[in-house]
């Protein structure tokens, strides 16, 4: 009798779980340690930031289609997009500047509405 408990209430305990589950963090993207060191200083543990050398628009084709898009700004100098993940609360801030294309695409993973 448990174990059809069990089964009747698992997938509704996974969805519950999924839906409070942080936004991925993008496939091959790695730690910025001085900015999540920086972000720890500054009192806010919750910013989490990742960069990658693909481009923005590969990063923000994988992160539009997991939450919603609130701002999305391109021009030859710099791109950011702001996708939000209402469910869970996160913010994924994605951004590249020309001046520092050397550190990629930077990604910021916030809990909490993410500033």
């Amino acid at each position: 009798m448990r174990m059809k408990k069990l089964i009747l209430w698992a997938p509704l305990l996974a969805a519950c779980l999924l839906a409070f589950a942080g936004p991925p963090v993008y496939p091959g993207a790695k730690p910025v340690d001085a900015l999540n060191e920086a972000s720890k200083k500054a009192g806010r543990p919750n910013v989490l930031a990742y960069n990658t050398f693909d481009s923005f628009e590969k990063v923000y084709e994988f992160y539009k289609t997991k939450g919603v898009e609130r701002v999305h700004n391109v021009n030859a100098q710099e791109k950011f997009a702001m996708i939000v993940f209402k469910e869970s609360g996160y913010t994924v801030a994605i951004g590249w500047h020309e001046d520092s294309k050397e550190s990629g695409t930077v990604i910021h993973i916030s809990k909490g509405g993410g500033q």
